[in-house]
């Protein structure tokens, strides 16, 4: 090729990210060919060797040139001109560059997954911890942005919780589906050689092996998987930060953002922006963009590889990049929120949230229907916003009235129930349901996803020291 076409083409500025996986590929590879009797074992040392002497060297170790295509190739010519082309040229023995580099992003994807896992729990953690400090704080929930009903800040941040924690379990899902191995698929159709699938995949640490041989090669479905999960966590995360922002600002009232998470105006000096907010927003526009963008790529792919698929992996890396980032930053400004209780109240009871309560405690007393309810609640909200009152001012007399004009009869009710009725505070703790606002309930749900998230960090580290264990196994075997 030219030199302008190798730098076209080339994805050796990419493959950095797989050079550690790279080498032990190859190491396993020939240690794998040696105990099936191809390769003999003074030619597999010295191989081995080189490869030992390569992976303690480090990637500067080799020759970069956009001309060798990729880091596989860059790996061949380091260990052929360390042990000769008679015995450096058999690393490719039953194998090829399509097996090799779909392992190597597997075997790096699945440590990006657990890192992003990780990064996860500690975003739980804080937001668990907040809500256990704001249990009893009362703030509006939110309807189409409009004030509903009254909940705790404790309670809408369990929901977030919630959302974050079925993340985990898809990343979960998207680790044990890249959990396959492809070494043996060679270019698409195998190997005439007696090589062993299933003991380079355990050398490597993975469960089991990709079955079909182009499908080994081709697919990548398990990066979409991947990719898909951090789209959809990244979302979630936008979600939170545009409450974030929201809150903060003057017109809500309700949170302060820590200093060091926000910025002021190189003009206006009264201003603190909530800039990690707006760029963890932003960020997950990248990773949206990212799978978009891998959708594109593979949607026309026909079987089995690609060059196509060698674009496909940046973005997979900068989607992961991003996900952990954000939330590593994220995690951090959760945890240093400080609430406006008096403010959240403020704004729960401005928009008459408990009316809800009102409605159901005339079905309770009376005979009307719930729907008839709603009607007469509705009425006397109405003419209450019309005359300026608040929650605060309501009366009996204003109910009464509100009765009178929907049904045509007055309503029977003491000004006790009213003003519980109409009591944030009495809302709350009034919906012990299971996954409910009351402070009872909050403190339970806190509790459980405590124990939950501490058997899940205890799963994630074991599932990390066993590809720890694997590669310290594979770099201790064959010595000679």
């Amino acid at each position: 090729m030219s030199s302008e076409v190798s730098e076209y083409t080339s994805s050796m500025k990419d493959d950095v990210r797989i050079f550690d996986s790279v080498v032990k590929i190859n190491i396993a590879h020939i240690i794998m060919l040696h105990e099936n009797g191809i390769i003999p074992k003074d030619e597999a040392a010295k191989i081995v060797g080189a490869l030992r002497d390569l992976h303690a060297r480090g990637i500067s170790a080799l020759e970069l040139a956009p001309e060798l295509e990729d880091i596989h190739m860059a790996v061949e010519k380091f260990v052929i001109s360390s042990t000769g082309e008679k015995v450096g040229g058999k690393l490719n023995t039953a194998k090829s560059r399509n097996d090799q580099v779909a392992t190597a992003i597997r075997m790096t994807l699945k440590k990006e997954l657990l890192g992003v896992q990780f990064a996860l729990l500690d975003l739980l953690e804080s937001l668990m911890s907040q809500a256990e400090r704001n249990v009893k704080t009362i703030m509006p929930g939110y309807t189409h942005l409009q004030v509903a009903q009254p909940t705790t800040f404790a309670h809408h941040l369990m929901a977030h919780a919630s959302a974050f924690l079925n993340d985990f379990i898809r990343l979960s899902h998207a680790l044990e589906a890249t959990d396959a191995c492809p070494m043996g698929a060679c270019a698409l159709a195998g190997t005439s050689f007696p090589i062993d699938r299933k003991r380079i995949a355990e050398l490597l640490g993975f469960k089991k092996i990709v079955e079909n041989t182009m499908d080994a090669v081709s697919s990548r479905d398990f990066v979409l998987q991947a990719m898909s999960c951090a789209a959809i966590l990244m979302t979630n995360l936008s979600r939170l930060a545009e409450e974030i922002v929201l809150w903060s600002t003057s017109e809500f009232g309700m949170i302060e953002v820590p200093d060091e998470f926000a910025a002021t105006s190189s003009i206006m000096p009264q201003k603190k922006n909530p800039v990690v907010a707006e760029i963890a927003r932003a960020r997950a526009g990248h990773v949206i963009g990212d799978l978009f963008g891998a959708f594109e790529i593979m949607k026309a792919l026909p079987q089995s590889y690609s060059l196509d698929m060698q674009d496909l992996t940046p973005l997979l890396w900068d989607a992961m990049d991003m996900t952990a980032e954000s939330l590593k930053v994220m995690s951090k400004l959760v945890a240093g929120i400080k609430p406006n209780p008096e403010q959240m109240r403020r704004n729960a009871e401005r928009g008459f949230s408990t009316a809800t309560e009102l409605a159901d405690e005339l079905t309770r007393i009376s005979d009307m229907s719930f729907r008839e309810a709603h009607a007469v609640v509705g009425r006397m909200v109405a003419k209450a916003i019309e005359r300026g009152k608040n929650p605060q001012d309501i009366t009996l007399e204003d109910l009464i009235e509100a009765h009178v004009e929907v049904l045509g009869k007055k309503v029977e009710i003491d000004e006790t129930k009213l003003r519980d009725a109409l009591n944030a505070q009495k809302f709350v703790e009034a919906r012990n349901l299971p996954g409910g606002p009351s402070p009872k309930e909050v403190k339970r749900q806190i509790s459980r996803l405590k124990k939950l998230k501490q058997r899940l960090r205890e799963a994630t580290k074991t599932k990390l020291k066993q590809i720890e264990m694997a590669d310290e196994r594979l770099l201790k075997l064959f010595k000679f």
